[in-house]
């Protein structure tokens, strides 16, 4: 399957930070000492459920995104005025809605008791450092690495733990029996077709530079191919279809899982019915509906049940994101996001 845009929920940084950090192989030879942050990194933006938001985050969804928007549209979205004018609102939406999500998942784990300065999870996130540091082949190199990504050590520290804290969160939640925990239960909840669902697609992507009505084009071309009576497996194994990962088993998955657009066309399908082009984050999808594969599901029912699991998380911290307020100091609200460097 292709990269989805996890439900678009996470932090762009998080994902970025755990590209970083990896799991690696290599044993630690030293600790690394944090590294101090500077007067500005510190300097508080905004307040987030009573969290202190600071200007070292902001810098970095901001850059990212910036970043993000200027190889899909252009680079000189930024430099046109008509053009700024258009894709500056998104920037700042982008950057606002992203802020919240840490703060959606402490102040959950703050109502759950799981403490971010726990001395089990500050040692987890010095042992990613250090791992780190090791794999890129020393401190200068991971300071390089983070001045790359735009990113601090203070601030990598801060993601890593609050990433460990929503996993501590799944544990918890399923110890007050708010998610299934055995197989047993879960078997007839993954075989309901309300519950999960299965599809293949054909993709195009919207990748950096790319014209993205072009891209839609192509997708219309296999979207008549399909309507004419070509088979939707005979289309996965073209050239027409980007997706890679296409195998011949139907991908099965639950809600919360993956782009929002993409769950709720497939979930609207009858089994055997194609959808429509479905535009997501990262390109344009034409769906068919399957059959859930009992075989398929008793083979695979351990991931299956993790996968739901994280997804009922990540749809509690959605809600809860919702929910949350940016209140910006005078500071925050004075940044011009286009002269950040």
């Amino acid at each position: 399957m292709t990269h989805f845009a996890h439900h678009g929920k996470r932090l762009v940084c998080l994902l970025l930070c755990l590209v970083l950090m990896g799991t690696f192989l290599c044993s630690c030879s030293s600790s690394s000492k944090p590294i101090e942050p500077s007067e500005q990194d510190l300097m508080v933006v905004a307040k987030c459920e009573g969290y202190d938001v600071y200007y070292e985050e902001m810098r970095y969804v901001t850059l990212s995104f910036r970043d993000e928007l200027a190889a899909r549209y252009g680079k000189d979205i930024w430099t046109d005025p008509e053009k700024t004018a258009k894709y500056l609102p998104i920037l700042k939406e982008k950057v606002e809605t992203s802020l919240k999500i840490n703060y959606a998942i402490l102040s959950l784990c703050r109502d759950m008791n799981i403490d971010p300065e726990e001395k089990a999870i500050q040692e987890s996130v010095q042992k990613m450092v250090d791992q780190t540091v090791d794999e890129l082949g020393g401190r200068k190199k991971y300071i390089a690495a983070l001045e790359e990504m735009y990113m601090t050590d203070h601030f990598v520290r801060f993601t890593l733990a609050t990433d460990m804290c929503e996993t501590e969160m799944i544990y918890v939640m399923m110890d007050m029996d708010l998610l299934i925990k055995s197989e047993k239960d879960f078997l007839p909840y993954v075989l309901d077709n309300e519950n999960f669902c299965a599809t293949y697609h054909v993709y195009v992507g919207n990748d950096a530079g790319d014209d993205i009505e072009e891209n839609r084009r192509r997708a219309e071309k296999m979207y008549e191919m399909l309507q004419n009576g070509t088979p939707i497996k005979e289309l996965i194994g073209s050239t027409y279809n980007e997706d890679v990962f296409s195998s011949g088993i139907p991908y099965h998955f639950t809600h919360g899982e993956y782009d929002v657009a993409y769950e709720q066309a497939a979930f609207a399908l009858e089994v055997g019915e194609q959808s429509e082009i479905v535009e997501c984050e990262d390109g344009f999808y034409i769906i068919e509906r399957q059959p859930l594969d009992e075989k398929y599901i008793m083979a695979n029912l351990t991931e299956l049940l993790q996968r739901y699991q994280y997804a009922q998380a990540e749809l509690l911290i959605e809600e809860q994101r919702a929910q949350l307020v940016i209140e910006w100091t005078e500071y925050g609200a004075s940044i011009d996001l286009l002269a950040m460097q």
